[in-house]
């Protein structure tokens, strides 16, 4: 029992301000609680008046909410900072830090979530990036790709998880929109990115992306991904600034 009170006074489980609250009040009551207790049977014991007893119990009452009530609000703070740390790192550790999408890993973590679900996935590539950074500098570079991440997010993000795998490579992963919706999204998307010239430090740049797109069904993301790939390539092939489709949404009849 006594292990348990411990726990709760000194291991509070604290996320938010809300929480925060409801602890130094849970506890603080808790700890007046075991206090008013002890005067209880002190007073029991050692027993002079009625009156002597309530003024007692009274001074118990109050001394034990204001020692209480800074020290759980010290606690719960600490506990509240150190569950903000870590939520802090774990989101860093799941973001690109260039672009704010989310990254490698959080795509993967989300795909395993997705497990046995029927999941589009549409890799979409920047196309003669290399160019890019070799014509205008790295910096240029950088903000080309920040800018597309950003105008992906705005413009992609309703149909699910919005992503940068990597270098100039993006990703849109769905399962909970129809797939002909998340392809027609993400073509009209690749027009308007090929009609919008970024400015990137005072400099104007047309760019182009490829895209391609494949359907799974319980498959492993890597086998998905893979797929993915080869459709992309297929657009590479074709004169890029286009979506190619898996032969998996093809033979969906998916337009």
């Amino acid at each position: 029992m006594l292990r348990v009170l411990a726990a709760i006074l000194v291991r509070p489980v604290v996320r938010n301000r809300r929480e925060l609250v409801t602890y130094v009040a849970s506890a603080t009551t808790l700890a007046v609680v075991v206090a008013l207790v002890i005067d209880i049977v002190n007073q029991l014991v050692f027993f002079v008046s009625w009156g002597d007893s309530l003024r007692s119990w009274a001074v118990t009452i109050f001394a034990a909410i204001v020692i209480a009530v800074p020290i759980l609000y010290g606690i719960g703070r600490t506990h509240l900072s150190l569950h903000q740390a870590k939520a802090e790192v774990e989101l860093m550790s799941l973001t690109d830090p260039l672009t704010g999408l989310a990254n490698r890993r959080a795509i993967l973590d989300r795909a395993d979530a997705a497990a046995g679900t029927t999941l589009v996935l549409i890799i979409i590539d920047i196309d003669k990036f290399k160019s890019v950074n070799d014509t205008y500098g790295h910096r240029v570079g950088d903000a080309v790709l920040k800018t597309i991440g950003q105008r992906m997010a705005a413009e992609l993000g309703g149909l699910g998880m919005i992503g940068r795998l990597g270098g100039e490579e993006f990703a849109v992963v769905s399962s909970d929109t129809p797939p002909e919706l998340v392809i027609d999204r993400v073509k009209a998307f690749c027009t308007r990115i090929a009609g919008t010239p970024i400015v990137a430090h005072r400099i104007a740049v047309t760019v182009t992306v490829s895209a391609g797109a494949a359907i799974g069904d319980g498959r492993s993301f890597d086998a998905l991904y893979a797929e993915a790939d080869r459709a992309l390539y297929a657009a590479k092939a074709a004169g890029r600034n286009r979506l190619c489709l898996s032969a998996g949404l093809q033979d969906a009849a998916v337009a």
